[in-house]
């Protein structure tokens, strides 16, 4: 954030009305959220607070419940099962207490992320949800103008007056590293999502390359690759590991479906799991069951978190009691897709070429 953007003055009611071009009354009665104002009206005053970033007075804030009727989340994506997961229990848990949730999705994109959140508190909303503590400085300025407390998830990393509930992403990539070294494996590799503005993926590279450095495994010789989140990005991944000079024995994938995708090539191409490749996944989704063998994976509290937050947002706590750090466990789930390391993996160089 510039310094400008730092020090400009917080827009008013009045400069949304001017910038749309129309009366103070009709801005007002949209961001009340008015349903007789007009389509065009309504765009035109929306466009206009999103520009000015304006941020609705606070004092009609002041004269409600200590509790949140609204709720707003802005997840990465709905098509990834785990944040269902989450979201199903927070949203079940928020209704069981007549809050309404609303849920945006970013795609991953942090500069989406920040225009959601601002068309997300001039709504009104009491309480606003994000995935990781990676945000757009503007994002975070733009919450304590507006007085809206935020709870990160799926980190355990927190911003002042925010609070966090999740999990130790740097522990989970030690786990996975910890456990493959157990079974004697030295060749190591890791298929990881992409790594741009995911603190989540930067944390679990971190704790997967620390815990073999430990053990003497260079750095410089662990391959690591980055994917779509997509069973063939996990294929794709997987195919120019399995070409390099060095082909691993053990393969840490940052999801189930990257691992699924992982899986596919070495079933297309003769490579047998675990007897050739170890591979384990992240998520413990439930296709980590029906996969051919069943998937060793690190299972995700995800339902536990929606409940909590859901749970914490309710209580209504306030300050101090707000910003604080719930940590949750990964589980390592075993499974039949890794296997004691093989001592020789020349056969592999048929089937790779």
């Amino acid at each position: 954030m510039t310094i400008e953007e730092s020090t400009k003055p917080v827009a008013k009611l009045a400069d949304v009305a001017k910038l749309a071009g129309c009366s103070l009354a009709t801005a007002s009665r949209v961001m009340n959220g008015n349903v007789k104002v007009g389509a065009a009206d309504k765009a035109r005053v929306m466009a206009a607070a999103m520009e000015l970033s304006y941020v609705p007075n606070q004092s009609a804030r002041s004269l409600r419940s200590t509790k949140s009727s609204l709720v707003g989340a802005i997840i990465p994506t709905l098509d990834y099962a785990i944040y269902a997961t989450m979201i199903n229990a927070m949203q079940a848990e928020l209704a069981d207490k007549g809050v309404s949730l609303i849920i945006n999705t970013s795609g991953y994109d942090l500069d989406i992320e920040l225009k959601q959140a601002r068309l997300l508190v001039s709504r009104g909303v009491d309480y606003l949800v994000l995935v990781g503590s990676e945000h757009r400085p503007e994002t975070i300025e733009l919450l304590k103008q507006a007085k809206v407390p935020c709870v990160f998830t799926y980190t355990i990393n927190q911003h002042a007056g925010a609070a966090s509930i999740g999990f130790n992403n740097e522990l989970a990539g030690i786990k996975a590293a910890r456990y493959l070294l157990q079974l004697g494996h030295r060749k190591m590799a890791m298929i990881a999502g992409k790594v741009e503005g995911n603190d989540r993926v930067k944390d679990r590279i971190r704790g997967y390359l620390s815990a073999l450095a430990d053990a003497g495994i260079d750095q410089a010789d662990v391959n690591l690759v980055e994917s779509e989140y997509t069973v063939e990005g996990g294929r794709n991944s997987m195919r120019r590991l399995m070409q390099a000079a060095v082909v691993p024995t053990a393969i840490f994938c940052g999801s189930d479906i990257l691992a699924a995708g992982a899986m596919k090539y070495c079933k297309s191409n003769g490579i047998r799991v675990p007897e050739d490749v170890s591979i384990v996944g992240f998520d413990n989704l439930e296709i980590a069951e029906l996969l051919t063998p069943e998937l060793t994976t690190l299972e995700v509290p995800a339902k536990e978190m929606g409940t909590l937050i859901a749970e914490m947002i309710t209580s209504g706590p306030k300050g101090s009691e707000f910003a604080q750090v719930k940590e949750l466990s990964t589980q390592l789930i075993l499974r039949d897709s890794t296997g004691r390391a093989v001592q020789t993996i020349e056969a592999l160089s048929s089937v790779t070429s």
